[in-house]
C-alpha cells in the first residue's frame, strides 16, 4: 500500500468512526445509496456527526460558536483545497466538496447556532416545523452529493420531521447538561406536570417515560399513511433511494424509542440488527 493509499484509508476510518459517534443507522442505509454517490455520502454523514456533535456536547454557547467558526473557517473556498482534516480532506478526494454551496453549509452552520439559544416550542406543531428545519440542510446537502434534480421542497414533510425528531433526540441523549431535551413542548411538559430537569436527572420515572413516549409515537406517526411515497410520481427520485432507506430506519427506530424507558434511549440508539437491514431495503425498493 502506497503512502497515499494508507492515507486515504486512514481518513475513511476517521469518517466511519465519527459517523458512528452518532448515527449508526447509517451503516446500514448507506448500502442502498446509488454507487455514483455512495463514497461521498461517507464525508457528508460524518460533517453531520460533527455538527451534531457541537449542538449537544458543547454547552457554552461561546465555545460552540468558536467551534463552529472554525468548521466555518475550514470550508472557506480559499482554505477547503488546503485542509488537513480527514473529513475535509475525504470530502475533497470524492469530488463531494465541490458539490456543496457555500450557501447550503452555512445554513448547516446556522442551524446549530439557531438551536444553541433557541426556546421551546409551545406545542407539537411548532415542534414539528422545528425538526422540519434542522434535517432541511441536511437534505439539500446529500441531494447535492448525489448530483440529483431533487430539493428538499420535493419531499413530504413529515419524511423531513422524522429524521429532525431522531436528531434532536440524539442531541439530548448525547449532551446531560441542562439544555438537554430542549424541544419538548412547553405544553407537554405541563400535561404531564414533569420538567426537563426530571427528565435529566430521573429518566425512568413514570412521568418521563410517559411524556417521552407519547412525543416519540406522535412523531413516529407523523406521515405514516404516505408509506414514505415519492411527492410527486411525475419525477425522478432515484437518486434519493438513500434517503428513503434511512428515512424508513429512522422511522423505525422512533417507534422502538417510543416504547422505552428514556435511560434506556442510549443503548437503544446504539443496536442495529438483521431486520434494519430489511427496513431499509423495503423502503429503498420502492423506487424501482
Amino acid at each position: 500500500m502506497t503512502a497515499r493509499s494508507s492515507e486515504n484509508s486512514n481518513d475513511r476510518l476517521f469518517c466511519w468512526e465519527q459517523v458512528s459517534r452518532t448515527n449508526r443507522l447509517f451503516r446500514v442505509s448507506r448500502v442502498f445509496a446509488p454507487a455514483q454517490c455512495a463514497e461521498r455520502l461517507l464525508p457528508l454523514y460524518a460533517l453531520f456527526s460533527v455538527i451534531e456533535l457541537i449542538g449537544s456536547a458543547s454547552y457554552d454557547e461561546e465555545v460552540a460558536s468558536s467551534k463552529l467558526g472554525w468548521w466555518r473557517n475550514e470550508f472557506l473556498q480559499q482554505n477547503r483545497a488546503d485542509s488537513q482534516h480527514p473529513l475535509v480532506k475525504e470530502l475533497n478526494r470524492t469530488g463531494a466538496a465541490d458539490m456543496l454551496s457555500g450557501e447550503s453549509i452555512g445554513q448547516l452552520f446556522n442551524g446549530v447556532e439557531r438551536r444553541l439559544s433557541a426556546t421551546a416550542p409551545a406545542d407539537m406543531g411548532a415542534l414539528r416545523n422545528t425538526c422540519i428545519e434542522t434535517f432541511q440542510p441536511q437534505l439539500d446537502l446529500e441531494l447535492a452529493t448525489a448530483e440529483s434534480q431533487l430539493t428538499a421542497a420535493d419531499f413530504r414533510p413529515e419524511l423531513l420531521a422524522r429524521n429532525g425528531m431522531l436528531q434532536l433526540l440524539r442531541e439530548s441523549v448525547q449532551g446531560k447538561e441542562q439544555g438537554s431535551y430542549w424541544w419538548i413542548p412547553l405544553k407537554s411538559l405541563a400535561r404531564h406536570g414533569v420538567s426537563r430537569e426530571d427528565i435529566r436527572r430521573q429518566p425512568g420515572s413514570p412521568g418521563a417515560v410517559q411524556l417521552l413516549a407519547e412525543l416519540l409515537g406522535e412523531a413516529a406517526s407523523w406521515g405514516r399513511e404516505s408509506h414514505e411515497s415519492p411527492i410527486s410520481p411525475a419525477k425522478d427520485y432515484s437518486s434519493a433511494r438513500h434517503v428513503f432507506a434511512i428515512s424508513g430506519l429512522t422511522a423505525r427506530k422512533l417507534n422502538r424509542l417510543a416504547g422505552i424507558a428514556p435511560d434506556r434511549f442510549q443503548a437503544e440508539l446504539a443496536r442495529l440488527g438483521p431486520s434494519d437491514l430489511f427496513t431499509a431495503w423495503n423502503h429503498a425498493r420502492r423506487l424501482g
